[in-house]
């Protein structure tokens, strides 16, 4: 069974627009050196780990910007 490391992101409702931005662009990017230099099967399960964490978070924004009535 592969591991795949956690990626260190923000609380929910104490984080800047900023911040939020970094952890998901950092765990998109992580996915994506994982399938540029990893042709193995735990390469890939790992940068779908990162995918679905980033997507997460763009969900947690998405519900937390609805919430806010759009001003985030």
């Amino acid at each position: 069974m592969t591991t795949v490391n956690a990626i260190t992101t923000p609380k929910t409702g104490n984080t800047s627009a900023l911040i939020r931005q970094q952890a998901i662009e950092s765990a998109l990017s992580d996915a994506l050196h994982l399938v540029r230099t990893t042709g193995t099967q735990n390469g890939i399960h790992a940068a779908t780990g990162r995918a679905i964490r980033a997507a997460s978070m763009l969900k947690q924004a998405c519900a937390e910007f609805a919430i806010e009535g759009g001003a985030a």
